[in-house]
C-alpha cells in the first residue's frame, strides 16, 4: 500500500539525492510533475511517450505537446516541443464543450507518423515520428481535411478516414458533415480519395474502424437535439480502394439514451462499446463479421458522463472516461457481453464544481484516455472546461497505476499540462518505446 512521506523526511531524501546526482535546480519546469527535464536519470529507462493536442485556437499555433514516460511511471515533458502542427484548434466558448469528440490524436499502423486534426482551420498534420520521438511535420502538412470541423481519425489499411464535424462552436457550417478517407503515402502526405456525406445538424463526434472487418461505425454526439432527431450510429463498409458504401441501419439507441460519443471494440469476441455521454450508461452490440450489423446486448452502468473508452492491449479490461464527474471506470471484459465493473477512481484536482447543460460539472473534465504499451498505467487527459477563467488552471495530465487486486490508484499529484486554462486540450496517443 502507498504511503505518503512526511515533508520533512521528503525534504531530506531530496537533498540526498541532488547531492548524489549533482541536479540543477534551474532546470526544473513547472509543467514537468515530480519528475522534471534535466532529470531523467533518476527515473529510468523511457518506457512510452505520449502525445496530447493543445487545441490552441490562434492560426498556426495548435501544436502536439510530448511526455517521455519512464517505467517507475512519472512523465516528464518533452524539452524539445511543443511540436507545431501548422494550424488551429478551435475556441473557448459554451459550444466548445466536452462532448464534442474523441480520437483526436492517431497513430499510423506501422507507428511512423503521427496525425492530429485542426479544427480551428480544416486541416489534418501529419508528422514523422523520429526515433527519439521527435516530431518533424511532413512536406505539405497540414492537408486539408475535405469538410469543415474536423475531430476524429481512424485508420483502415493504408487508408485515413477523418471525421468532419461542421459544427464549429462559434462559426457558421457551409456543408454538411462528412467521412473523408485518404490515402496515407509513404512520405506521410495526404490524398483524398472519396467523401460520404451524412445528415447536416447531426454534430457527429467519433470515427471508428472495426479490427476485424472492413466496417466503419460513426456516433452523432447531439443529433438528438435536432428535427427529426439522429437516433442510431452511421455504419458504413470501405473497399479496397478507400470507398465508403452505405451499411445496415444500426440499431436506434433507447429513448432515454440520448446522443452517442465514444466507441471500443472486444475484437477477442466482435463487442462493439458505445457510449452515451448525457447518462451514466454505455451499451454494446454483437457485430456482424460478414456485414458489420450490430445487435443490441445490453447495456451497463458507469458514472455520469460516460463518454470515452479505451482498452487495455491484452483487450480484457475497459476503461470509460467519465467525464461530467472527473472520474473513470475500469470494467472487465474477458466475457465481453457481460461487463464486469471492477473500480472506479475519481481524480484529482477536479477543480469547483459549476452548473453545466446536464447538471453540475465538475471544473476539470476527462476527455482522452489510454493505457501504456505495458498495461500497467492508464494516462487521462482532464482539459478546463469552466469558463471562468478566474480559477487555476485545471488542464492536467493524469497518470493512474492499474494494480491487480486493487483497481486504479492516483499516486501522485496530476501534471498541469504547459496550456493556460483558456485551452482545452484534447486527444492522447501512446508511442511504446525500447
Amino acid at each position: 500500500m502507498y504511503k505518503q512521506i512526511p515533508a520533512s523526511v521528503h525534504a531530506a531524501l531530496w537533498a540526498i539525492i541532488c547531492l548524489l546526482v549533482a541536479c540543477d535546480k534551474n532546470a526544473l519546469n513547472e509543467y514537468s510533475g515530480s519528475y522534471k527535464p534535466g532529470e531523467e536519470h533518476i527515473a529510468g529507462n523511457i518506457s512510452d511517450i505520449i502525445y496530447i493536442q493543445t487545441n490552441n485556437y490562434q492560426k498556426g499555433q495548435n501544436a502536439i505537446i510530448g511526455y517521455r514516460v519512464y517505467q517507475d511511471g512519472h512523465p516528464v515533458l518533452m524539452k524539445e516541443g511543443p511540436f507545431y502542427t501548422g494550424g488551429a484548434g478551435i475556441p473557448n466558448s459554451e459550444n466548445a464543450g466536452s462532448f464534442n469528440s474523441d480520437q483526436e490524436v492517431r497513430l499510423s499502423n506501422d507507428k511512423r507518423f503521427l496525425l492530429t486534426v485542426n479544427s480551428g482551420d480544416n486541416t489534418i498534420s501529419v508528422f514523422a515520428i523520429q526515433s527519439d520521438g521527435t516530431l518533424k511535420l511532413v512536406p505539405g502538412a497540414p492537408f486539408p481535411s475535405g469538410g469543415e470541423t474536423p475531430v476524429s481519425i481512424d485508420i483502415w489499411q493504408q487508408y485515413v478516414i477523418v471525421l468532419n464535424k461542421s459544427n464549429h462552436p462559434v462559426l457558421p457550417s457551409s456543408s454538411a458533415p462528412n467521412y473523408s478517407v485518404f490515402a496515407l503515402r509513404g512520405d506521410g502526405s495526404l490524398q483524398q480519395v472519396s467523401k460520404f456525406e451524412v445528415r447536416d445538424g447531426i454534430s457527429p463526434g467519433q470515427v471508428f474502424v472495426s479490427r476485424t472487418g472492413a466496417f466503419v461505425y460513426g456516433t452523432n454526439a447531439w443529433g438528438f437535439d435536432y428535427v427529426p432527431p439522429a437516433v442510431r450510429m452511421n455504419l458504413f463498409s470501405i473497399g479496397s480502394d478507400g470507398v465508403l458504401k452505405a451499411g445496415h441501419d444500426a440499431p436506434a439507441f433507447e429513448a432515454d439514451l440520448p446522443g452517442a460519443l465514444g466507441l471500443c471494440q472486444s475484437w477477442r469476441q466482435n463487442v462493439l462499446y458505445v457510449a452515451f455521454p448525457f447518462s451514466a450508461q454505455f451499451s454494446f452490440y454483437d457485430m456482424n463479421t460478414s456485414t458489420g450489423a450490430l445487435t443490441h446486448a445490453g447495456n451497463a452502468y458507469a458514472r455520469p458522463g460516460c463518454s470515452r473508452f479505451c482498452s487495455n492491449n491484452m483487450n480484457n479490461q475497459l476503461f470509460t472516461a467519465n467525464t461530467i464527474d472527473n472520474s473513470v471506470s475500469m470494467f472487465d471484459i474477458t466475457n465481453a457481453r457481460s461487463p464486469r465493473k471492477t473500480a472506479e477512481l475519481t481524480l484529482k484536482q477536479s477543480g469547483p464544481s459549476y452548473n453545466g447543460y446536464f447538471g453540475t460539472y465538475t471544473t476539470s473534465q476527462c476527455v482522452s484516455l489510454a493505457t501504456s504499451s505495458n498495461d500497467q498505467l492508464l494516462y487521462v487527459v482532464s482539459q478546463h472546461a469552466n469558463l471562468d477563467s478566474n480559477l487555476a488552471n485545471y488542464n492536467y495530465l493524469h497518470v493512474l497505476r492499474i494494480v491487480e487486486g486493487f483497481g486504479l490508484q492516483e499516486w501522485d499529484e496530476p501534471v498541469q499540462l504547459p496550456v493556460p486554462n483558456t485551452l482545452r486540450p484534447r486527444g492522447l496517443a501512446v508511442l511504446k518505446m525500447n
